[in-house]
């Protein structure tokens, strides 16, 4: 059934290892480490349990990396976002400092760790968000095709055709890729992330263009393409709270 949750456990080489399985409308399965170190895996309704516990079984050890990693850092949880002067934000791992600036004109700069926003009425939080939300969209689209320019580069043996940037806010992925369409489409919370760690999901979905599952194929290309995509990954999960 989709979007069906069950518990199972499955043996593994670091012993018996528990995750909730969702069936989804995906194409590939998905294995994700929460930071309170439960293990969720998403996969389609076709796919059979012993595949995917199969496939547990083959990232037990990034899976046992990545709990230990979570128990050693106090848990955080995100807040919501007010826009209030003195909040503070994080873009490419560095803190922006918000200032609400009452004017005539609406409209957001930054000037190097501070974003003003400038707004007619300090006081209508939903304004201040929509200018908040409307230059975190223009930088996100800037930063987000500077990186995708720079890894389309490297896969110029492929010659895949540039892809399409989408943005989302999404609560369980970083990004995902429509091959047969030309998409990406990417988290805008990743912009909150350091760059390399931002390269690593795109570097991730455009493997998809010439791998659409996550066979030993694809992993064997996303080695050569980011040899350093487990740390930036681990980095991503540690830093970013979805």
């Amino acid at each position: 059934m989709t979007g069906s949750k069950e518990k199972h456990t499955v043996l593994t080489s670091d012993g018996v290892q528990e995750y909730i399985l969702e069936r989804k409308r995906v194409k590939n399965i998905n294995l994700r480490v929460r930071p309170d170190c439960t293990v969720w895996v998403s996969a389609p309704s076709r796919v059979p349990v012993s595949e995917i516990e199969s496939f547990i079984r083959s990232r037990c050890r990034y899976i046992r990396r990545a709990a230990e990693y979570f128990r050693s850092r106090p848990q955080k949880a995100r807040t919501e976002l007010q826009c209030a002067s003195g909040e503070k934000i994080k873009l490419l791992g560095t803190d922006i400092e918000l200032k609400i600036v009452q004017d005539s004109s609406e409209y957001s700069e930054r000037d190097g760790s501070r974003l003003y926003i400038h707004v007619r009425d300090r006081g209508n939080k939903e304004r201040r968000k929509k200018l908040f939300s409307a230059w975190l969209d223009e930088v996100c689209t800037e930063i987000f095709t500077e990186i995708m320019h720079d890894v389309h580069e490297r896969f110029s043996e492929y010659d895949l055709p540039f892809p399409q940037l989408k943005l989302r806010t999404m609560t369980s992925r970083w990004g995902s890729c429509h091959p047969s369409k030309g998409i990406i489409t990417l988290n805008r919370r990743l912009i909150e992330a350091p760059r390399h760690c931002i390269e690593q999901v795109v570097t991730h979905e455009f493997c998809h263009f010439v791998h659409p599952d996550h066979s030993k194929d694809f992993y064997a290309l996303l080695q050569h393409m980011y040899p350093e995509w487990r740390y930036s990954k681990a980095v991503l999960e540690s830093s970013v709270i979805l």
